[in-house]
């Protein structure tokens, strides 16, 4: 085998125009809307669920109570969430970066190839859809975590 080929996460970084922003504000809009409607439902079927508890049995109405309050914050938590992001989204230059993620793709390792800088990755810098720059990352050998060899002494097998 004089080629091997394996996965690697390539890193997307936008470069900000009104269109992306106003994409993105889009977005984080329809997630907050859809949240929130999450909210008024799960409100809705947590009040008339705990009514009937209580007249059935309050020990268990308490209980519920306990849980419903629990799914309301960490629905209000990503709300929140949604908000804070949104404002970083509003806050963001024209011309600046905006990391977005990663895709994954694919680099050939052969005999005699740099194995830290084949895995050192790339990014694509990305202008309203179009690739601009194709990034090559630099990565030394204090970067690559390697797996131990596992010694197996006499009579540990």
């Amino acid at each position: 085998m004089e080629t091997l080929r394996l996965r690697q996460e390539v890193g997307l970084i936008f470069i900000v125009t009104e269109e992306l922003k106003n994409r993105l504000l889009e977005e984080f809009n329809a997630a907050s809307e859809e949240v929130q409607r999450q909210i008024d439902q799960f409100d809705f079927r947590a009040r008339h669920a705990l009514a009937e508890l209580q007249r059935a049995d309050l020990n268990r109405a308490m209980a519920a109570r306990q849980q419903i309050e629990a799914e309301k914050q960490r629905l209000a938590a990503i709300k929140h969430e949604l908000q804070d992001r949104r404002r970083e989204i509003e806050a963001l230059e024209i011309g600046a970066e905006y990391p977005r993620g990663n895709i994954e793709g694919f680099t050939d390792i052969a005999v005699g190839d740099n194995l830290f800088a084949k895995l050192a990755g790339y990014q694509l810098v990305v202008k309203d859809g179009v690739v601009i720059e194709i990034r090559e990352l630099a990565m030394s050998p204090e970067d690559v975590i390697l797996p131990q060899s596992q010694i197996v002494l006499p009579g540990q097998q």
